[in-house]
């Protein structure tokens, strides 16, 4: 239906017009230019007088040779009010402009045609450089290695990246609805849920280690970061979560732990005392026999400058006092032990003879092995102290009576 325009007693249509942020334009149905509004004017490029009662399809505009004058007039007749979106040069910048061509009956009962252009470029710029970013977002997230997902609080999937998909087996639009749990192994979807429940607007990540299934029905370990997205009131609408690959690391940490308790289990029942040192010194580890023999425990003797203070009184006492010019100061013994033999003083006094072998891991951690001499230096000294007596004694009882000497203990 036709609109009409009547003048205001209180504000005349040219004062209207005025303030009208669009473009607007009263066209008669000879299509002359009745009356426009400055910013017509102005992105006409024609002053007032030239425009007002000229026919519209002779003005030379960009903006009007768009409009397809006198073809849309016909349209209007046929359709109403109808509206156009294009874009234009002016000034060697483009412009976007909706326009509206709305039938209209002036004051005067004369039918005509009412032109209201808006500019859109802004908006139609910000649309654009939405899309882009979207589609570099999208790109993004597309070529990542890593798993992508995006999905409701009750975990309905929304969206999957196509590293995704090609783990599961299962193209991403046809994945829209299904329940990420249902990918998720049994054990770990109490975790799961859990964690949801502590995303908050003060705290909208979280970071859990999840397995998820495979196209080929096997289970792998993934590191999951997962992100909460908020509504204006605060509540959880979306989750997108990250997932990185980690089953080979989680592999390795097994492997790593069964052999270190191989390790300890082997260590712990060894007939000899063993300990292993870190780079600075510290004692990382003493077995059972080490404690056995020598008396000393990981409490008594937490690091090397203690063991060396305890073992061996005698050389360590005067290297105390001297000025600690290196590292290696407080060590004197360290570099000698590859292997060597010393005599070291036990817990409860006693003092034994010790073959010490030592060895530098991968790691650089010093692994030392001790064995015990005491009994087959004795046997030695008790074979050679007999084997003097026999040689310079002649009578027998003189013989027994050195031997019971010798035999007892000093």
């Amino acid at each position: 239906p036709a609109k009409v325009y009547t003048f205001s007693h209180k504000m005349p249509l040219s004062a209207m017009l005025k303030f009208s942020a669009d473009i607007i334009l009263l066209i008669n149905n000879k299509m002359q230019v009745l009356d426009a509004n400055e910013n017509a004017i102005s992105v006409l490029g024609i002053s007032r007088q030239n425009l007002l009662g000229n026919q519209i399809r002779d003005i030379s505009s960009p903006l009007i040779a768009r409009l397809s004058i006198p073809e849309i007039f016909d349209e209007i007749q046929a359709k109403g009010e109808i509206q156009r979106e294009f874009c234009i040069t002016l000034d060697n910048l483009e412009r976007h402009y909706r326009m509206r061509l709305i039938p209209t009956v002036f004051d005067n009962m004369e039918e005509g045609v009412t032109i209201i252009g808006e500019d859109i470029t802004k908006q139609i710029q910000f649309a654009e450089s939405l899309m882009i970013s979207e589609m570099r977002y999208r790109a993004i997230v597309q070529d990542q290695t890593d798993i992508i997902c995006r999905w409701r609080p009750g975990g309905e999937i929304t969206f999957i990246n196509e590293s995704l998909s090609r783990f599961i087996g299962v193209p991403g639009d046809s994945l829209s609805g299904e329940n990420i749990l249902s990918y998720t192994h049994p054990d770990d979807i109490p975790q799961s849920k859990q964690k949801i429940t502590c995303l908050t607007p003060s705290t909208p990540t979280i970071s859990s280690d999840i397995r998820l299934l495979d196209k080929d029905g096997t289970y792998h370990w993934y590191q999951w970061n997962t992100r909460g997205i908020f509504d204006h009131a605060g509540a959880l609408i979306e989750c997108q979560s990250v997932g990185r690959d980690i089953n080979t690391e989680r592999q390795q940490a097994q492997q790593i732990r069964e052999s270190e308790e191989r390790f300890r289990m082997i260590t712990d029942h060894s007939p000899f005392p063993i300990s292993i040192v870190d780079d600075a010194g510290n004692f990382l580890y003493l077995n059972e026999k080490f404690s056995e023999l020598f008396g000393y425990s990981l409490a008594d003797i937490p690091t090397e400058r203690d063991w060396y203070s305890l073992a061996f009184p005698e050389l360590y006492e005067p290297m105390e006092v001297l000025p600690a010019q290196n590292d290696d100061a407080g060590y004197p013994l360290a570099r000698e032990m590859s292997p060597c033999v010393r005599l070291v003083t036990c817990k409860d006094g006693t003092v034994r003879q010790i073959n010490f072998f030592e060895a530098t891991l991968n790691s650089g951690e010093k692994f030392v092995v001790y064995e015990d001499l005491t009994q087959k230096q004795e046997a030695k000294r008790l074979q050679s102290v007999l084997a003097t007596i026999v040689n310079s004694s002649n009578n027998p009882i003189d013989l027994y009576r050195r031997l019971t000497s010798q035999s007892r203990p000093t």
